[in-house]
């Protein structure tokens, strides 16, 4: 009962994302276990916003997203911001390099530097605690650290093959490719 729960959750969040969720659905029919600790790991870390402000919140999400993916990931970190009433004219701007709000910018800049193991990390985990405080810092870590999981975990189960262009509302965006990790 719980797998074919499990089974129904992951169908309305592939619909709801138009996301191709078959990597989901072979770890599900793998391991029931595997699939609720991943889900519980997932809620855990990058559900919890601490003091961060929304935008520099969402960004390190998509940052973390776009430093392992090509598309299908960021689309998802980017439709979830949106929904919850970031402006698409801010996620267009971070993917595609562009200036943009300093608080959007702040956040995905870490979250890249984070991951990265960047030169400007320590500046920029600085400026973040001076502005928000250690539980923004910490907050905007979990995000961009697990934001990562997803495309990871579809790599590692052969499902990373396809690449997308990312749309934010009814534009296509071209993802600045400096700002990917390889």
């Amino acid at each position: 009962m719980l797998k074919w729960l499990l089974h129904r959750y992951t169908r309305g969040f592939a619909s709801r994302y138009n996301y191709d969720a078959t990597y989901m659905h072979e770890m599900l029919d793998a391991s029931t276990a595997a699939f609720v600790r991943f889900g519980i790991m997932q809620s855990a870390g990058g559900n919890w916003r601490g003091d961060a402000p929304p935008k520099a919140w969402f960004a390190s999400g998509i940052a973390g997203a776009l430093f392992e993916d090509c598309g299908p990931c960021v689309q998802i970190a980017s439709d979830i911001a949106m929904e919850q009433g970031m402006p698409g004219e801010i996620i267009r701007a971070l993917l595609s390099g562009a200036p943009t709000d300093t608080d959007a910018q702040l956040g995905f800049d870490y979250g890249r530097a984070l991951l990265a193991h960047a030169d400007n990390l320590d500046d920029l985990r600085e400026a973040i605690e001076n502005k928000w405080g250690k539980a923004a810092l910490l907050a905007l870590s979990l995000r961009a650290m697990t934001a990562r999981n997803f495309p990871v975990l579809k790599r590692a189960m052969g499902h990373a093959k396809t690449c997308q262009r990312v749309r934010i509302g009814n534009t296509d965006v071209t993802v600045n490719p400096t700002l990917k990790a390889a």
